[in-house]
């Protein structure tokens, strides 16, 4: 078998579904399904039982998905070493990157990246900070918000600070809009709002994304908390008014912090994206 047969099973029964695996991978449903049925032939069993609603993994499909994981997983080795005896950078980079960061600033340093670099081949993971911290095994990478990552070598990227914004038009509306983020991002405006009570809510919504946070606080639905980030040059200022957060006379900010491991950073594709991460933001 080859290492792609296996990297389809580990999709498979990562997403429950042969759908959602043929958008993962970009390959065709009946496609994918022709080439289980030629695997589960080379093997002589079933890896799969489908359900009207999921694929449930058999007993046999389990050892060989779990093969099939260290075979992956040993591939990925293998390109390491071999991107690290190479005289051009090339290989494998893997990054598991905060949603802020990866839409405000990653696009900017992947750019420049590319363009240096384009025989690298990228791997990318955006998502909430403690998701990344889970998971980190699997970056080379790590770009998170709020706390170090223990275990790694984190240098901290820049620090922005929080605000309530809301339009200049808004008078009586306290309603709070709250994009999702990282429980410990909550828990400082919670405890921001108690040492506050003149700016308390009157109520909150949620939403996963802060561009529809933003956009619904920019149609005055209600307030945000927003990240400096997520502000600059992206408001006109004059429509708006800005409260910092400040508590214990300093202003509530939180650190964005690039980690990775001293295994990593022995790499040159990996050290050439800690290099240019840092110079983007100078």
């Amino acid at each position: 078998m080859k290492v792609d047969d296996y990297r389809l099973l580990l999709t498979i029964k990562q997403i429950g579904t042969i759908r959602g695996a043929a958008k993962e991978l970009l390959i065709s449903q009946p496609a994918i399904s022709q080439r289980l049925k030629q695997i589960e032939e080379n093997w002589g069993d079933k890896i799969f039982v489908r359900t009207h609603k999921r694929v449930i993994v058999t007993p046999v499909g389990e050892k060989i998905i779990a093969f099939g994981e260290k075979v992956v997983k040993g591939e990925e080795k293998l390109l390491d070493s071999l991107a690290n005896m190479s005289t051009t950078i090339s290989g494998r980079l893997s990054l598991g990157v905060s949603s802020v960061v990866a839409q405000y600033l990653l696009p900017n340093i992947l750019k420049t990246y590319i363009e240096k670099f384009p025989n690298v081949k990228m791997e990318l993971f955006t998502g909430l900070s403690h998701e990344i911290t889970t998971a980190v095994e699997n970056f080379h990478v790590s770009i998170v918000r709020g706390n170090q990552i223990n275990g790694l070598n984190c240098t901290e990227l820049f620090t922005d600070k929080l605000y309530l914004i809301r339009k200049s038009t808004l008078k009586r509306n306290n309603l709070l809009i709250e994009f999702q983020s990282d429980q410990s991002f909550h828990t400082a405006v919670n405890e921001w709002f108690l040492d506050h009570p003149e700016f308390k809510p009157s109520g909150k919504i949620k939403v996963d994304q802060i561009e529809t946070c933003k956009q619904l606080m920019s149609h005055g639905i209600g307030m945000a908390v927003l990240p400096e980030i997520a502000i600059k040059d992206y408001f006109d200022m004059e429509d708006y008014t800005l409260q910092p957060l400040i508590t214990n006379n300093k202003h509530i900010s939180r650190p964005t912090w690039l980690c990775y491991s001293e295994a990593a950073m022995e790499l040159p594709q990996v050290k050439a994206f800690l290099d240019i991460s840092k110079e983007c933001m100078r």
